[in-house]
Protein backbone atom coordinates (compact mmCIF):
# COMPACT_ATOMS: atom_id res chain seq x y z
CA UNK A 1 0.00 0.00 0.00
CA UNK A 2 1.53 3.38 -0.65
CA UNK A 3 0.89 5.82 1.27
CA UNK A 4 0.60 9.83 0.18
CA UNK A 5 0.64 12.13 2.80
CA UNK A 6 0.18 12.59 6.77
CA UNK A 7 -2.97 14.45 7.40
CA UNK A 8 -3.82 13.99 11.15
CA UNK A 9 -3.16 11.84 13.82
CA UNK A 10 -5.51 11.24 17.14
CA UNK A 11 -3.93 10.28 20.39
CA UNK A 12 -7.00 8.91 22.99
CA UNK A 13 -5.65 8.10 26.36
CA UNK A 14 -6.30 5.14 28.56
CA UNK A 15 -7.88 5.65 31.82
CA UNK A 16 -5.11 3.42 34.21
CA UNK A 17 -2.07 1.36 33.38
CA UNK A 18 -3.86 -1.99 33.71
CA UNK A 19 -3.88 -4.29 30.44
CA UNK A 20 -7.83 -4.55 30.78
CA UNK A 21 -9.04 -0.57 31.50
CA UNK A 22 -10.72 1.48 29.01
CA UNK A 23 -10.22 4.42 26.92
CA UNK A 24 -10.84 7.89 27.72
CA UNK A 25 -12.92 9.27 24.83
CA UNK A 26 -13.55 12.81 26.24
CA UNK A 27 -10.06 13.38 26.62
CA UNK A 28 -9.00 13.00 22.90
CA UNK A 29 -5.87 15.04 21.42
CA UNK A 30 -5.98 15.51 17.66
CA UNK A 31 -2.95 16.74 15.44
CA UNK A 32 -3.68 17.98 12.41
CA UNK A 33 -2.44 20.95 9.91
CA UNK A 34 -4.78 23.66 12.42
CA UNK A 35 -3.44 22.16 15.44
CA UNK A 36 0.43 20.53 16.33
CA UNK A 37 1.26 19.63 12.27
CA UNK A 38 2.02 16.66 12.61
CA UNK A 39 5.07 15.68 9.66
CA UNK A 40 6.28 12.12 10.16
CA UNK A 41 5.03 8.94 11.87
CA UNK A 42 7.58 5.71 11.77
CA UNK A 43 6.48 2.57 12.43
CA UNK A 44 9.53 -0.35 13.05
CA UNK A 45 9.74 -3.71 14.03
CA UNK A 46 6.25 -5.06 13.27
CA UNK A 47 6.97 -8.08 12.46
CA UNK A 48 8.73 -10.89 15.27
CA UNK A 49 12.87 -12.11 14.63
CA UNK A 50 12.54 -14.89 12.00
CA UNK A 51 14.98 -17.68 12.95
CA UNK A 52 15.78 -20.21 10.06
CA UNK A 53 15.95 -23.99 11.77
CA UNK A 54 18.40 -26.31 9.47
CA UNK A 55 17.84 -30.53 9.10
CA UNK A 56 18.99 -32.57 6.69
CA UNK A 57 21.60 -29.91 5.87
CA UNK A 58 19.09 -27.77 4.05
CA UNK A 59 16.45 -25.14 5.50
CA UNK A 60 14.43 -26.78 7.24
CA UNK A 61 11.51 -24.15 8.39
CA UNK A 62 11.52 -20.14 9.43
CA UNK A 63 10.02 -19.86 12.47
CA UNK A 64 9.11 -16.26 13.65
CA UNK A 65 5.20 -16.04 14.21
CA UNK A 66 4.15 -12.67 16.63
CA UNK A 67 4.96 -9.47 16.54
CA UNK A 68 8.12 -7.72 17.31
CA UNK A 69 8.87 -5.26 19.74
CA UNK A 70 7.22 -2.81 17.61
CA UNK A 71 8.44 1.17 18.28
CA UNK A 72 9.08 4.43 16.74
CA UNK A 73 8.74 7.97 16.28
CA UNK A 74 6.62 10.95 16.28
CA UNK A 75 7.58 13.84 14.57
CA UNK A 76 5.36 17.26 14.82
CA UNK A 77 5.97 20.95 13.84
CA UNK A 78 4.76 22.16 16.81
CA UNK A 79 3.05 20.05 19.63
CA UNK A 80 0.40 22.64 21.88
CA UNK A 81 1.64 22.33 25.31
CA UNK A 82 -0.89 21.39 27.74
CA UNK A 83 -1.10 18.72 25.13
CA UNK A 84 2.61 17.68 24.82
CA UNK A 85 2.95 18.23 28.49
CA UNK A 86 0.20 15.52 29.22
CA UNK A 87 1.37 12.66 26.64
CA UNK A 88 4.51 12.91 28.26
CA UNK A 89 3.21 12.81 31.98
CA UNK A 90 4.66 15.83 32.76
CA UNK A 91 2.77 17.45 36.12
CA UNK A 92 1.99 21.27 35.72
CA UNK A 93 1.92 23.25 38.37
CA UNK A 94 -0.30 26.37 39.73
CA UNK A 95 1.87 28.38 38.06
CA UNK A 96 1.50 26.66 34.64
CA UNK A 97 5.09 25.10 34.58
CA UNK A 98 5.44 21.49 33.92
CA UNK A 99 7.64 19.16 35.80
CA UNK A 100 9.51 15.93 34.70
CA UNK A 101 11.66 14.21 36.94
CA UNK A 102 11.92 10.55 39.09
CA UNK A 103 8.35 10.24 39.44
CA UNK A 104 6.96 10.73 36.00
CA UNK A 105 5.13 7.97 34.16
CA UNK A 106 4.06 8.84 30.99
CA UNK A 107 0.48 7.40 30.23
CA UNK A 108 -0.48 5.14 27.95
CA UNK A 109 -2.64 5.90 24.33
CA UNK A 110 -4.39 4.58 21.43
CA UNK A 111 -2.54 6.18 18.53
CA UNK A 112 -4.81 6.69 15.18
CA UNK A 113 -3.02 7.62 11.68
CA UNK A 114 -5.13 8.92 8.72
CA UNK A 115 -3.13 9.04 5.76
CA UNK A 116 -4.26 8.40 1.90
CA UNK A 117 -3.20 5.97 -0.52
CA UNK A 118 -2.13 6.78 -4.52
CA UNK A 119 -5.78 7.02 -5.42
CA UNK A 120 -6.73 9.62 -2.58
CA UNK A 121 -8.96 6.93 -0.94
CA UNK A 122 -8.20 6.94 3.08
CA UNK A 123 -5.92 4.78 4.71
CA UNK A 124 -5.73 4.25 8.45
CA UNK A 125 -3.21 3.35 10.46
CA UNK A 126 -3.64 2.53 14.35
CA UNK A 127 -1.38 1.07 17.27
CA UNK A 128 -3.72 -0.25 19.91
CA UNK A 129 -1.56 0.62 22.99
CA UNK A 130 1.91 3.21 23.39
CA UNK A 131 3.64 5.03 25.36
CA UNK A 132 5.43 8.34 24.31
CA UNK A 133 8.82 9.58 25.42
CA UNK A 134 11.32 12.22 24.68
CA UNK A 135 14.57 12.22 23.97
CA UNK A 136 16.47 15.44 22.98
CA UNK A 137 15.48 19.29 22.95
CA UNK A 138 17.52 21.17 20.81
CA UNK A 139 16.45 25.37 20.23
CA UNK A 140 19.56 26.41 17.42
CA UNK A 141 20.46 30.12 17.35
CA UNK A 142 18.98 32.16 14.29
CA UNK A 143 21.60 32.54 10.96
CA UNK A 144 20.35 34.16 8.28
CA UNK A 145 17.31 32.63 8.54
CA UNK A 146 14.85 31.64 11.21
CA UNK A 147 15.87 28.38 13.20
CA UNK A 148 12.70 26.56 14.50
CA UNK A 149 13.11 23.33 16.55
CA UNK A 150 10.14 20.51 15.59
CA UNK A 151 9.14 18.43 18.15
CA UNK A 152 10.28 14.88 18.36
CA UNK A 153 8.80 12.03 20.66
CA UNK A 154 9.73 8.00 20.70
CA UNK A 155 7.20 5.91 21.36
CA UNK A 156 7.05 1.78 22.04
CA UNK A 157 4.10 -0.24 21.61
CA UNK A 158 2.93 -3.13 23.54
CA UNK A 159 -0.04 -5.75 22.76
CA UNK A 160 -3.78 -4.79 23.60
CA UNK A 161 -5.85 -7.15 26.08
CA UNK A 162 -6.71 -8.94 22.75
CA UNK A 163 -3.64 -9.66 21.67
CA UNK A 164 -3.31 -6.39 18.66
CA UNK A 165 -0.52 -4.36 18.56
CA UNK A 166 -1.14 -2.73 14.98
CA UNK A 167 -3.84 -2.17 12.58
CA UNK A 168 -4.47 -1.07 9.01
CA UNK A 169 -7.12 -0.71 6.95
CA UNK A 170 -8.08 1.44 3.61
CA UNK A 171 -11.43 2.67 2.16
CA UNK A 172 -10.10 0.78 -1.29
CA UNK A 173 -11.36 -2.20 0.55
CA UNK A 174 -14.83 -0.69 1.46
CA UNK A 175 -13.61 0.14 5.37
CA UNK A 176 -14.81 3.32 6.59
CA UNK A 177 -13.78 6.07 8.92
CA UNK A 178 -16.33 4.11 11.63
CA UNK A 179 -15.05 0.87 10.73
CA UNK A 180 -11.73 1.59 11.80
CA UNK A 181 -12.20 3.96 14.23
CA UNK A 182 -14.36 1.17 16.01
CA UNK A 183 -11.91 -1.41 15.90
CA UNK A 184 -8.79 0.84 17.31
CA UNK A 185 -10.70 2.36 20.00
CA UNK A 186 -14.58 0.48 20.79
CA UNK A 187 -16.32 3.29 18.65
CA UNK A 188 -16.25 6.46 16.46
CA UNK A 189 -15.20 9.14 18.06
CA UNK A 190 -14.61 11.67 15.26
CA UNK A 191 -16.40 12.23 12.23
CA UNK A 192 -14.15 14.27 10.79
CA UNK A 193 -10.45 15.09 11.23
CA UNK A 194 -10.49 18.50 9.96
CA UNK A 195 -10.06 21.64 12.28
CA UNK A 196 -11.02 20.36 15.60
CA UNK A 197 -12.81 17.32 14.82
CA UNK A 198 -16.06 16.67 14.89
CA UNK A 199 -17.43 14.34 17.59
CA UNK A 200 -19.51 11.35 16.74
CA UNK A 201 -23.18 11.45 18.04
CA UNK A 202 -23.49 9.59 21.42
CA UNK A 203 -24.43 6.45 21.43
CA UNK A 204 -26.99 5.03 23.41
Amino acid sequence: MLLTGLHAVLLVPYTSRSIDSALDTTKYILLNGSNGGPTQVNIQNLSATQNTQYGGDSAYLVIGSGNGQVSGSFNLLDFPFDKLNSVLGYKTDEKGIAHHGNKTIAPYYAMYVLSHDKDGKAAWLGLPRVQFARGDVNPQTNNDNTVTSTDQLTWRGMNRADGDIFMQGTESTETTEADFQTALFGKQILTSLDGDGTPAAPQG
